[in-house]
């Protein structure tokens, strides 16, 4: 009854310096380096397990997709219309990221080809067991699991019900993972639409060519990688939470702009910003707390909270009331926006743990939690108090058992440690004196007599008769306490995991607060200049004054060449960037692309000065990822990027391509260059960045509107003639390639390259640049 009555970093920032630059490009292909993607890791991902299902219908291409999260045991669905690789399903799952994937498809070939995608982005991948799919009732079983189902049964999801494949697929995790079998799912899950249009289209491709999650081997807080760089938060829910940003980049301008506003507010208050980050430190893991307290009351054996558990989130609470008190004194810059999207939701918290933080200060002893010692605080009930009394009176009576032999033994006290002592043992207490006096214990004729329980290297344990009494009755002391203490605690569970919902929400708001807070953190001590976009809402316009690309500035000690990007949608929306090998050109257009994608997850942007478009999809063609593992040819595989870019990219797209054609011959390679280039400025019109040793391509600007020509510099000493790179980007397109002088750079000998300069020379004059040039 009376519980029931309780409820109705700091350091200063550097000052801005050169950009860094690696003075071989070589540095950002390393940071890119294909291979398969980690697998699941709950340091930084949800436990989700998911399922894709087709039509029976070979010829229909509407797949269903179905998601279950079980720290907040939530159901998302969506339908989507897959191509022939499987591109869509790629990109889902590497926003998503399960740990567990089943399939239902009625064709195989998509079977192999998602087989082969789930592998790529570290998901496990099951055939769906259709013997317990074929058993789910999906209205009945909804009804059952759905927390709102009890009050308007499904008649809030009418939209959901709508996508046939979704639901279809929502029934294959039902019954494929036995969701049904595990009592903490009743009554407590929801369900709702998972939309695609609201997050950015990202496959593989462009993961790994802009190094956007760490390598398997490497740190979450490793600068080789975007994860890695923006890491600055402070508790286990704000790294969750930056990578799910990170994977699910925005599309709405009003969501971007309003974390550029709060990333700005901490930016423009450091003081506001360390004592933030001081007090997110003491942040536990509270999505997995409060999964914990949710099984309190169901009989599972899921990990269930305990009373340190309580006294974590007790913490927690106290550490959000230190925040929220210095959000509140803000009034700087986007004061309105910080109080409306994080300090009045701090603020609904805190309120609705009011009388959790009365139950915890009155049943739990908060000074013995301090000494990592979590009971129940005796003064709460008067019977835990009195069976304490009695526990602790026996507790003294064999203190003075312990002088009494001490008296008798007369051993001279040598040190602060006492010659005889009270330990721990099998029985209960026993006495104990070192080794070297333990022939005065066993020669010892008078009263009391001893028993020697054990005798040690170092020690030697005995008892008396009176201390074998107490013994008796100090057990019956404990069990009759730690009785009544284990009664009261789970009274005291119980009426918490009504907090758990609580708890979820406190989550959600604090992992927000910490990846803002490292975002503006990352703008006060990043190796370059991180300045905020502004957003072009027509997405007519995209420039860029100083781009950096941000990874290799990071990791290198040289200085960095910045250069501009001046793109406009109707003149300029495809640039043919020419020029030698390691002059710059794919860490240029990987630069361009990575500040898109900082833009629109919220963060600042590394460069002078920015107005960028809002995407729907960063889509990239950089390298052969790790195809060629699963036996696929460089060329093939360049295809098969390009063939996904071609069928999926919309006049909203950015589309970043290097070194396009280089795996077959040069006319057939300039041939498909030509063409692919042409389509994607012609009938796309998205803005791309088309980086080629094809100097023949420049001719398309001739020939196409919207079409510029880049070109990465390099100069050759007259008298000695070495090749110096200046990785700048200048109008037009390349004169020549330099390919023999980096050839001498690689150490190749002197007369293997006057050989490749001669018949290069050769090559030009017999067939020249205008021959090569396709007719459109």
């Amino acid at each position: 009854s009376q519980i029931r009555s309780l409820v109705s970093w700091p350091r200063r920032p550097r000052p801005p310096r050169r950009p860094l630059r690696c003075p071989r490009a070589a540095a950002c292909a390393t940071l890119a380096a294909p291979g398969p993607m980690a697998q699941f890791n709950s340091e930084l991902q949800t436990g989700a397990v998911a399922a894709i299902v087709s039509p029976f219908s070979k010829s229909e291409r509407v797949f269903g997709l179905a998601v279950f999260e079980e720290g907040n045991r939530s159901f998302r669905i969506c339908e989507y219309t897959e191509d022939s690789h499987a591109s869509r399903s790629e990109a889902l799952l590497l926003q998503i990221q399960p740990h567990t994937l089943c399939v239902a498809l009625s064709d195989p070939e998509d079977t192999k080809r998602i087989t082969r995608v789930a592998e790529s982005c570290g998901v496990k991948l099951e055939e769906a067991k259709h013997a317990q799919v074929k058993q789910v009732d999906i209205e009945q079983d909804l009804l059952r699991l759905l927390a709102d189902a009890a009050e308007s049964g499904l008649g809030r999801h009418l939209e959901e019900q709508r996508r046939k494949q979704g639901m279809r697929a929502l029934a294959t995790v039902i019954g494929h993972f036995s969701l049904l079998a595990e009592p903490a799912h009743m009554a407590s899950c929801t369900l709702g639409l998972y939309q695609l249009s609201s997050f950015m289209y990202m496959d593989k491709a462009a993961f790994a060519a802009l190094t956007v999650l760490p390598r398997p081997e490497e740190s979450v807080r490793s600068s080789t990688s975007v994860l890695g760089f923006l890491n600055r938060c402070r508790s286990p829910v704000g790294t969750r939470r930056l990578r799910q940003w990170l994977t699910q980049p925005l599309t709405d301008a009003d969501e971007i702009a309003q974390r550029h506003d709060i990333v700005e507010a901490f930016t423009a208050s450091e003081g506001l910003l360390r004592q933030i980050e001081g007090h997110l430190r003491k942040i536990p893991d509270l999505e997995w707390l409060a999964s914990k307290l949710h099984r309190v009351p169901i009989p599972t054996k899921g990990a269930k909270a305990t009373l340190e558990d309580l006294v974590s989130v007790y913490q927690s609470v106290a550490a959000t009331e230190q925040m929220f008190a210095a959000l509140q004194a803000y009034a700087g810059p986007h004061s309105e926006m910080l109080h409306k999207a994080l300090t009045q939701k701090i603020g609904t918290c805190i309120a609705d743990f009011r009388n959790f933080v009365a139950l915890i200060r009155q049943t739990i002893d908060l000074e013995q939690a301090e000494q990592r010692q979590f009971c129940i605080n005796r003064q709460f009930d008067a019977t835990l108090g009195q069976l304490a009394a009695k526990r602790d009176g026996v507790h003294a009576r064999m203190e003075v058992v312990r002088g009494t032999v001490e008296d008798a033994l007369k051993i001279p006290a040598r040190t602060n440690e006492k010659p005889v002592s009270l330990v721990e043992c099998p029985d209960g207490q026993a006495l104990r004196v070192t080794k070297k006096n333990q022939s005065t214990v066993q020669h010892y004729k008078g009263k009391p007599q001893f028993k020697i329980l054990s005798i040690k290297k170092m020690e030697c344990i005995f008892s008396t008769p009176d201390l074998d009494k107490l013994n008796k009755e100090y057990k019956a002391a404990a069990d009759a306490y730690e009785q009544q203490s284990s009664e009261l605690t789970a009274k005291v569970l119980k009426v918490s995991a009504t907090y758990a919902a609580v708890v979820e929400r406190l989550a959600e708001v604090l992992g927000s607060l910490d990846v803002l807070t490292a975002f503006a953190r990352v703008v006060l001590i990043a190796p370059c200049r991180f300045c905020r976009p502004r957003i072009d809402p027509e997405g007519k316009v995209f420039e860029v004054d100083g781009a950096v690309h941000v990874l290799v500035a990071a990791n290198s000690d040289k200085s960095f060449v910045a250069n501009d990007v001046k793109m406009d949608k109707e003149s300029s929306r495809l640039h043919i960037i020419t020029g030698p090998n390691m002059g710059g050109k794919s860490t240029y257009i990987r630069s361009v692309a990575l500040i898109a994608l900082l833009n629109q997850i919220g963060c600042f942007v590394p460069c002078q000065r920015a107005t960028l478009p809002v995407f729907d999809a960063v889509m990239c063609r950089v390298g052969a990822s790790d195809m060629q593992l699963r036996g696929i040819s460089t060329f093939m595989a360049e295809m098969l990027e390009a063939s996904c870019i071609l069928n999926t990219a919309t006049a909203r797209t950015l589309v970043v391509i290097d070194e396009l054609g280089r795996g077959t011959s040069t006319s057939d390679g300039f041939g498909i260059a030509w063409a692919i280039a042409r389509y994607l400025v012609k009938d796309k019109r998205c803005f791309t960045m088309f980086a080629t040793h094809f100097h023949e391509l420049a001719a398309l600007q001739d020939s196409e509107e919207g079409v510029r020509n880049k070109h990465a510099t390099a100069a050759v000493d007259a008298a000695s003639g070495q090749l110096t790179f200046l990785y700048a980007l200048a109008d037009g397109a390349a004169d020549q390639s330099y390919g023999a002088h980096v050839a001498e750079l690689a150490g190749f000998p002197k007369h293997v390259t006057e050989v490749a300069r001669r018949k290069a020379a050769e090559m030009e004059q017999n067939s020249g640049h205008a021959a090569a040039q396709p007719r459109a």
